[in-house]
């Protein structure tokens, strides 16, 4: 099932309970380096509650089977944008338009604000099954990361 549109999935604000699932995601050093986690693998456990802050919301999109992907809304007010971090597709879950629908979703919350014009995120260099997932969800390229190797890109956001 690799269309992202028939994909079966509703996004959920993330609760604690989640923790631990999450956390098993992070199934190699490869997933904790593309996750930003800079300390050793595998990261301690609290490494998921640690992401929670005050200015971002979490987010769970949940399949028939329970949670299979995890990602991040930051607001940035003076972009006039929200910025996706942390995308996270349970392993067995992954290539198969999880990680798709969990960005359209989000866009779609996105959307709803009147004062974001924009979403975007970044990518390392070379993790090409995010970046071929984040294009095939209408995102572009539009330039290169200063703070370490990788890509930026957008995507408008639509109305809702």
């Amino acid at each position: 099932m690799s269309d992202q549109t028939r994909v079966k999935a509703d996004i959920v604000r993330y609760t604690a309970e989640y923790a631990r699932t999450v956390h098993s995601w992070i199934d190699s050093e490869e997933t904790a380096t593309n996750l930003e986690i800079d300390t050793d693998y595998p990261p301690l456990e609290e490494v998921i509650e640690g992401w929670q802050q005050e200015n971002m919301v979490s987010y769970l999109l949940l399949s028939g089977s329970g949670p299979v992907a995890y990602a991040e809304l930051w607001y940035r007010p003076a972009e006039l944008a929200i910025q996706v971090r942390r995308l996270l597709v349970a392993p067995k879950y992954r290539e198969n338009g999880f990680g798709c629908k969990m960005l359209l979703l989000l866009c779609e919350i996105a959307g709803r604000r009147k004062e974001v014009a924009k979403v975007y995120l970044t990518v390392n260099w070379d993790n090409r099954t995010a970046l071929g997932c984040y294009l095939k969800a209408g995102f572009t390229v539009a330039g290169t990361t200063h703070d370490k190797p990788g890509l930026y890109l957008t995507r408008l956001v639509e109305r809702t």
